[in-house]
């Protein structure tokens, strides 16, 4: 499996049962695309408590994937569900 980073800013939409968080991809707002955005659900877990109110931003850090014949489906479950969560500084 080939893994690039990949690194975008987010901002808290809402909060879902089963422990999700949905957050809407920023550069993705308004352009057209997808009903006027990009939104993702992802582990509540992932996101430090002080960066879950709604509309709080923060980086979304994780990893394209290139899947390999050799690649078992746990390996390509566990590659997907990586992701963590970067405070976003402006400047």
């Amino acid at each position: 499996m080939i893994l690039r980073p990949w690194r975008e800013p987010a901002r808290v939409l809402m909060h879902l049962n089963g422990g999700y968080t949905k957050v809407s991809l920023e550069r993705f707002e308004g352009v057209g695309l997808a009903n006027g955005g990009i939104e993702w659900d992802i582990p509540t877990r992932s996101i430090p408590p002080h960066l879950r109110g709604i509309g709080s931003r923060f980086l979304v850090v994780t990893s394209t994937i290139s899947p390999e014949a050799n690649d078992s489906p746990d390996e390509l479950r566990a590659a997907i569900a990586a992701v963590t969560i970067e405070e976003l500084t402006e400047g």
